[in-house]
């Protein structure tokens, strides 16, 4: 069957005002004045009365003791202290009274008009005291609102903290390298001159018997340590010992109170301490096979067998003629054990029951 197409019904159409009223355009102007006539002091002053006293409502840092990079200062007041048009304008904190001292490399600027941020070029420089203040006669608001007394804070940063130190453990040399890396820079004879190397029985080395290792050695020696950590130049002092310690004896490095840095005139306010161990006299600790050894008492003919020493050994001075087998051994060969550079491995034909 066919069918008429279905069309829905259409839109109502927005109901019109009751009546039009024709404009003329551009509208033609006006016989009214308007009245201008502002008091611009009237209104200061209206500001002024309810402004009150001017406040700095918050400051950072906050802390008498910074123990991070510092780079940015901050106060914020709790009136205007500038108009919006100048907050990108060039300041002069003298003229606020406001100073920084020591004085450091850097910008002040406004963030708003509540805000103002000191930016220093690169950061706060370590182991100085800073003293940051605000003159109430020279700091004033956009709307006349003074301080009722001086702001004056006092904070410091950080003096120097040791981030690596080698060697630990025990050494393979009774001449060691040794290398302290700061986390500031230091003047290396500076710290050489206020280091302290003490052994087990509690006699000091003295300066004296101290020295610097060069820059391309320690660069060689402690790549690993200088490469772990940016800007590491001018933070680290690598030494060594003029004379050999003795052996299998403790040595404790000690970086003691009093200790200066090289970026500002504090010291350190507490010791740090680390310790290493010289090796022992040359000595063998276990072989293979062992009578005393329940696992390994015997070893089957023509088996290799084993030493292994307390310390590291120099191969290349290790032959066959250092060693003698009762009764004589056939097909003997003497090897590096892999992996292991204490341990020295012999091949050989030996017979049963023997």
């Amino acid at each position: 069957d066919e069918q008429e197409f279905f069309k829905r019904e259409s839109t109502i159409k927005a109901p019109k005002t009751n009546k039009i009223i024709q404009t003329p355009f551009p509208p033609p102007q006006s016989d009214r004045t308007e009245d201008f006539d502002i008091d611009i002091e009237q209104l200061k002053q209206l500001a002024k009365q309810e402004a009150g006293p001017l406040i700095i409502e918050r400051y950072s840092p906050s802390e008498k003791q910074i123990d991070y990079v510092l780079s940015t200062i901050t106060l914020t007041f709790n009136q205007p202290m500038i108009a919006v048009s100048s907050v990108d304008d060039k300041m002069n904190t003298e003229d606020l009274g406001i100073s920084l001292t020591p004085k450091i490399e850097g910008q002040w600027r406004w963030t708003g008009t509540k805000t103002l941020q000191f930016e220093a070029k690169h950061r706060l420089p370590y182991a100085t005291k800073y003293t940051l203040r605000v003159d109430k006669e020279h700091c004033v608001s956009a709307i006349e609102g003074k301080l009722d007394e001086e702001f004056f804070f006092e904070f410091s940063t950080a003096t120097p903290n040791i981030l690596q130190f080698s060697p630990y453990g025990t050494v393979s040399t009774l001449k060691p390298k040794c290398f302290l890396l700061f986390d500031q820079k230091i003047g290396m004879n500076d710290i050489l001159k206020h280091l302290r190397v003490v052994h087990s029985d509690g006699h000091t080395i003295q300066n004296e018997e101290l020295e610097l290792v060069n820059e391309t050695t320690a660069k060689n020696e402690f790549e690993s340590f200088l490469n772990a950590n940016e800007g590491t130049h001018e933070k680290y002092v690598a030494f060594t010992f003029k004379h050999d310690l003795l052996k299998a004896t403790q040595y404790t490095i000690q970086v003691p109170i009093g200790c200066p840095s090289a970026e500002g005139p504090l010291k350190t306010t507490s010791e740090w301490s680390a310790s290493f161990q010289t090796y022992e006299p040359l000595k063998i600790i276990d072989w293979c096979p062992n009578i005393k050894n329940t696992w390994q008492s015997s070893l089957a003919p023509g088996h290799s067998w084993s030493l292994t020493f307390n310390n590291s050994l120099d191969h290349s001075t290790i032959n066959k003629s250092l060693f003698n087998f009762e009764p004589d051994v056939n097909g003997l060969g003497i090897e590096h054990t892999q992996g292991n550079d204490r341990q020295i491995t012999f091949y050989n034909n030996s017979k049963a029951n023997t």
